[in-house]
């Protein structure tokens, strides 16, 4: 097992990676757009996910250069640092990011949380972790965003509808490729 141990075979790693992916796809996003404020961003099943409030439409013409501003984060090897804060100055930190949705999850945590942080560069996202160690070990040419959809904040129909980016991340560009033709094809005999 321990060859697989860095590789997608190990689900451990992949969720590390895919989630760190996440957090790439959300600084690219504040590096365009820092009006936009970030919901949550954790790894799925087939790939990842991160939810914004944009005042805009994410149109597929903005999935483009979100994923290209990834694909440099990726080529910039940003460190990525875990730090913890108490509970006030986490909101306070959140607070002064003008990120209201990362108070509220602050809020709802016990009393005695742990609250953790990931820095990559100068994007820092309330996270538990855990992360890969450096964006460079997300390979850019091998990451794809595939949809904007609408979601629900909490999945509360009477809470803020945000926009969800949907994405996609490998350790090598041809597992994409053949990713991406595998959906391409079942989608076209369905």
């Amino acid at each position: 097992m321990e060859e697989n141990k860095y590789t997608f075979e190990n689900p451990e790693f992949k969720n590390t990676y895919r989630h760190t992916t996440s957090h790439i796809l959300a600084q690219a996003v504040k590096r365009l757009y820092p009006e936009v404020k970030l919901a949550i961003g954790p790894a799925i099943e087939n790939g990842f996910y991160y939810d914004f409030d944009a005042p805009f439409a994410i149109t597929p013409e903005i999935l483009e250069k979100i994923e290209a501003e990834m694909r440099k984060i990726c080529k910039e090897k940003l460190k990525l640092e875990r730090f913890e804060l108490p509970r006030a100055e986490a909101i306070q930190f959140m607070e002064e990011k003008e990120e209201p949705f990362k108070v509220e999850l602050i809020q709802d945590l016990p009393e005695d949380a742990h609250i953790s942080f990931y820095k990559q560069g100068e994007f820092t996202d309330l996270c538990a972790g855990p992360h890969l160690d450096s964006t460079g070990r997300v390979k850019g040419n091998a990451i794809k965003l595939t949809a904007c959809n609408a979601a629900y904040w909490r999945g509360d129909s009477k809470r803020e509808t945000l926009q969800r980016i949907y994405g996609v991340a490998f350790p090598k560009k041809d597992e994409l490729d053949a990713y991406l033709k595998a959906v391409s094809y079942t989608h076209l005999t369905l």
